[in-house]
């Protein structure tokens, strides 16, 4: 991604490109740019220990977050769905209030995620929060579920144990 970075860089530079070529190039450095970012917080993140996911609930959600009942821990396979989920609730959703809910039985470990927005879910071609998700559900041979309340949305995801 950086060399791709600086190859944009460098076309940005010739004399002879079109004024309106040179600002799609450098839109699209400004996205390449950011992309670069997100994956380096990413590295960041997985090298780092993680914290505790009550409080990564209350950094993402923020005053929004509702009730918070992890009645069993998560592990550094799961937690990222969980945290993946909340960001997810917290950007899209619209809601005032996200709820984090999980607990385990014999058979599955089940993480919730609740919320009182606009409710619905859409799979979109350039997003790749629930993609990614539901890729890491089903290697875990896993279920995820998009339950719509009234109002907001119900996203259960229960992994074997």
């Amino acid at each position: 991604m950086v060399a791709l970075g600086y190859s944009l860089d460098q076309s940005l530079g010739a004399p002879e490109l079109p004024t309106s070529t040179r600002a799609e190039l450098r839109t699209l450095r400004f996205e390449v740019t950011g992309l670069i970012e997100k994956v380096r917080r990413e590295i960041l993140n997985l090298r780092s220990t993680s914290p505790d996911l009550g409080e990564l609930a209350v950094a993402i959600c923020g005053d929004r977050l509702g009730k918070v009942d992890l009645t069993i821990p998560l592990d550094q396979v799961l937690s990222p769905i969980a945290i993946e989920l909340l960001r997810n609730a917290a950007e899209h959703s619209g809601a005032s209030v996200i709820n984090l809910h999980t607990y385990s039985d014999d058979a599955l470990t089940v993480i919730e995620v609740s919320d009182n927005g606009i409710g619905g879910v859409e799979m979109k071609a350039d997003r790749f929060g629930l993609v990614g998700i539901s890729e890491a559900v089903a290697e875990l041979s896993g279920k995820i579920e998009f339950i719509n309340l009234t109002p907001g949305l119900l996203i259960r995801v229960s992994i074997p144990s």
